[in-house]
């Protein structure tokens, strides 16, 4: 039977709880082996291995002394327990003599454990660490961090959104603290990483991040149980079928990694001055208030979960081997530049500046969306803030938080307080499912392209959006044809009533990169009659709007003069209800057609049908063409955006080689039609700020036959999602590399191609 002596809470909480006597007096009344780790409380505290009760082996780690870097591990154990004859490890000076039959090892057992060259330059070091220790005492040194202790707790408990983790006591303790620091806004906390970092950017202040080595110990701090665990086991594990030699991996990481829980550790050595315990606590008490200011300024690899500022991508600092030359004259290095570091009182004057600096700026920055970033399976377990939620609520915008699923241990009188705080606030910022799905539609607005077999071959791909006569024909041999609502436009409206109608006006940003494109490509013409298609998901809302305001400025300047209609395809799914759309675009006094036709009980009648989302959207496609001509329409307006063009450009690499995305702009293959897309150099959080912002009405698009399975579309979302949180201006980077593509005028798949590969030799 053994038993180990637990030193996590010195690690983690720097308690020295453990009575090491009695604790070994009850294992050896069971006959136990007692083995202490000594790893943390060594350079601190006293051992004594021959006692009342004698320790059957303690260890420890000389590199944790002060002065004892690069020293050797410890390890002190009764000569009596080590009764094998053959080492461990064999090696040089473990041998007594060896000859081609046998061999014959040393019997002291000291020397025949430490095969191989022994560290005699780190075993002086680690002597010299020891004896300074004895020099200053263990007394003093207890007493000097008894007194830190005291000092950084009465701080602690001043420090507005810092949780600290484990016991508020100073006695029996190391300097040693553990923390999290709150978002009040959120109710979530900041990443262990980036308060790791930014107290190093800010300050110079070196601290440690993570869940250190003793798992089940920080989990228990933190609250995190049994099955949370798992959770965050499966979201972070890597996957067993990555070929780690192909990829050269060395680290094990997913592209989860970032939702590893975790906390900022501290110690303060027990010679520090009071003058420089008081400047860090400063520091950490800014970090704790200012720490929101600074979070859109940073990047997260979600890879590693490390955090980096937007311009330290390149250390130029690192010093190199390869810089050092050995030449007759000496060594020759690089020469560095080292900056003269202000005083305490000048970091701190200058991060305040900074903080300043920063809010101003906040405008200025682009903050990639991170929370596409994750899984839909482990969005849940997010228990940090982004930077975009942080901008969003500087911007007055209304943010849904989900629910902290960390709930630190209460040990103290104010983490209990905020502890309830956290308990009373969360459950106000569940997520409504309804509110969910409003803002966020997973498919296209009107193009479904990505089936939901993703076993078979991908037939719907970003070729087959086109829409053409053949489509328009078989739509208009279904039964349901001719069941359609339509509100005609009121034009005897007054000038006063026609102000009163609820049109938004868009963001002059996204306007412009709406009309720049208009403009450039001749999407608009004068006497075209448009109709957008309108699913009454954010993005085809948005462009409505955006349109009209377009007509409106066209009329002002007498230029372009078009009309403006809007269009919706009910399929007939039960979960999918469009019908608000018709009292709003009543309201908005616009000519809308509303096409009912029972697609969906056409797909189930329909035998040997792989894939319902091909066989949907190739009907909406068609209903859209026909109903169009039949009303006398001839171009339709749809709204998807830069973020569906780059999606759809990488799911046709991948699953089918091609080299295409969706078109701006082209005419069907009757020549009857033209179909537009203006939305193309837009971002989807643009057009999702808009349509929160101005309280459009969102309509729930749940379809059961795709909408609620994880697409290809989806992964390929979340992929470009990690991604930019790396290069925050990467779909500028797509935009630019899609443009050959998209500018393609052409309904026929061989026209398509061969008018992309021009343009890309055009471009080059």
């Amino acid at each position: 039977m053994t038993a180990c002596g637990d030193q996590d809470s010195v690690i983690f909480t720097g308690r020295i709880i453990t009575d090491v006597q009695n604790v070994t007096k009850v294992l050896k009344s069971f006959d136990a082996i007692a083995i202490w780790d000594f790893a943390s409380a060594a350079p601190y505290s006293s051992i004594s291995v021959n006692g009342e009760t004698p320790l059957d082996a303690v260890f420890f780690s000389g590199h944790k002394f002060p002065g004892g870097v690069s020293s050797p591990g410890v390890l002190i154990i009764k000569k009596y327990l080590i009764q094998a004859t053959k080492p461990k490890r064999i090696g040089g000076g473990t041998v007594f003599f060896v000859n081609s039959s046998e061999e014959w090892f040393l019997k002291e057992v000291e020397h025949r454990e430490e095969g191989g060259t022994a560290d005699a330059v780190g075993a002086v070091r680690l002597a010299m660490a020891v004896k300074m220790k004895r020099a200053v005492g263990e007394n003093t040194i207890k007493q000097l961090e008894e007194s830190i202790s005291k000092k950084v707790l009465e701080k602690f408990k001043a420090i507005k959104n810092l949780i600290l983790l484990g016991p508020v006591v100073s006695e029996n303790r190391l300097p040693v603290f553990s923390f999290l620091i709150h978002d009040p806004n959120s109710q979530l906390f900041f990443h262990h990483n980036y308060i790791s970092v930014l107290l190093n950017d800010l300050f110079g202040i070196q601290t440690r991040a993570g869940c250190m080595c003793a798992g089940p110990y920080a989990q228990f701090l933190l609250g995190i149980d049994e099955d949370l665990s798992k959770e965050f086991v499966n979201a972070i594990q890597e996957s067993a079928n990555l070929d780690r030699t192909h990829l050269r991996r060395q680290a094990e990481y997913s592209q989860q990694e970032f939702l590893r829980p975790g906390f900022t550790r501290i110690s303060f050595p027990y010679f520090f001055t009071s003058h420089q315990i008081d400047h860090i606590l400063q520091c950490i008490q800014f970090v704790s208030e200012y720490a929101a200011d600074f979070l859109h300024l940073y990047q997260v690899n979600c890879e590693t979960g490390e955090w980096h500022h937007q311009n330290q991508r390149v250390f130029h600092g690192r010093r190199w081997l390869g810089h050092v030359q050995f030449t007759p004259n000496g060594l020759k290095t690089k020469p560095v530049v080292v900056q003269n570091a202000p005083d305490f009182k000048g970091c701190l004057q200058i991060a305040r500046s900074l903080a300043l600096e920063s809010v101003q700026s906040l405008n200025l920055s682009k903050i990639p969306d991170g929370r596409s970033a994750i899984s839909e399976e482990f969005r849940g377990l997010r228990w940090f803030v982004l930077p975009i939620e942080i901008a969003e609520v500087l911007a007055g915008r209304n943010v849904s938080f989900g629910v902290c699923v960390l709930n630190p241990r209460k040990y103290s009188e104010r983490s209990s307080n905020l502890s309830k705080q956290l308990d009373n606030g969360l459950h106000l910022n569940e997520r409504d499912s309804n509110e969910e799905n409003a803002c966020e539609v997973v498919c296209d607005d009107v193009i479904c392209l990505i089936k939901c077999d993703e076993n078979s071959k991908n037939e719907d791909t970003t070729e087959n959006v086109g829409i053409d006569e053949s489509e328009a024909e078989e739509v208009k041999q279904m039964e349901d044809w001719n069941k359609r609502v339509v509100v005609n436009r009121n034009v005897d409206l007054s000038r006063e009533e026609e102000r009163k109608l609820e049109w938004h006006v868009p963001p002059l940003e996204m306007y412009k990169k709406v009309t720049d494109v208009i403009h450039q490509l001749k999407m608009i013409k004068n006497g075209d009659k448009i109709l957008v298609c309108l699913s009454g998901g954010k993005d085809s809302l948005s462009l409505l709007h955006i349109l009209r305001h377009y007509q409106q400025r066209c009329n002002k300047a007498r230029s372009t003069s078009f009309e403006l209609g809007a269009i919706t395809v009910d399929p007939g799914s039960a979960e999918y209800n469009p019908r608000p759309l018709i009292d709003y675009c009543r309201k908005l006094n616009i000519d809308y057609f509303y096409e009912e036709q029972d697609i969906i009980g056409a797909a189930k009648k329909t035998t040997g049908l792989r894939s319902i989302c091909a066989f949907c959207s190739r009907m909406k496609r068609g209903r859209l063409a026909a109903a169009a001509q039949f009303h006398g329409w001839n171009v339709l307006a749809m709204g998807q955006h830069l973020d569906d063009l780059a999606e759809s450009f990488f799911i046709a690499a991948f699953q089918n080689g091609n080299l295409s995305t969706m078109k701006a702009q082209y005419t069907t293959k009757d020549g009857a039609l033209r179909v537009i897309r203006p939305l193309v150099m837009v971002r989807e959080k643009s057009l999702r700020n808009f349509a929160e912002d101005k309280n459009l009405p969102v309509v729930a698009e749940n379809c059961p036959a795709c909408f609620n399975q994880a697409t290809e579309r989806h992964r390929i979302k979340q992929l470009l999602a990690q991604q930019e949180l790396i290069f925050p201006d990467l779909f500028n980077s797509l935009r630019s590399a899609l443009k050959p593509l998209l500018l393609v005028d052409s309904a026929h798949t061989n026209e398509m191609r061969n008018q992309a590969v021009q343009n890309i030799v055009n471009r080059t």
